[in-house]
């Protein structure tokens, strides 16, 4: 486990640092759309939908570096069998940019079979905008 035993609320977790792409996006987005164009490939079809001139990140690539930054804190064993996230996206990401998930732990409660850990989750670009924020969770 990857916790050492430190449950204390204001723990931070390992922030997770990603660089976004178009290419990093495309290959994503083949894993679930199968090629239909969408928002996330497509910067003609984002233009009509969204107004940008760009295609913009899903905001399930956001859950799943928030996901890497639990399971590092957390440990992969416990994470996958009790882990959990919500987030909230704010701020569209797109091709260009980065995008930084910190965290800290805000309560732990104890429970039947452990410590359910909650943490505060923010995802940030480059420009220090927020743009996913939510709670992430795993019982340890």
């Amino acid at each position: 486990m990857a916790l050492s035993g430190n449950l204390e609320v204001g723990v931070e977790i390992p922030p997770v640092t990603k660089q976004i792409s178009q290419e990093t996006i495309d290959l994503f987005e083949a894993c679930g759309i199968m090629g239909e164009p969408n928002i996330h490939t497509d910067p003609a079809l984002a233009a009509r939908r969204l107004g940008t001139n760009y295609p913009i990140a899903s905001g399930r690539m956001s859950v799943t570096y928030a996901s890497e930054s639990l399971r590092r804190f957390f440990g992969a064993e416990a994470f996958h069998r009790t882990g959990n996230i919500n987030l909230k996206f704010l701020r569209p990401v797109k091709p260009g940019d980065s995008v930084t998930v910190t965290g800290q732990v805000s309560e732990t409660h104890v429970e039947e079979g452990g410590t359910r850990v909650i943490v505060q989750l923010t995802c940030q670009n480059q420009n220090g905008d927020t743009t996913a924020a939510g709670v992430g969770t795993a019982l340890v």
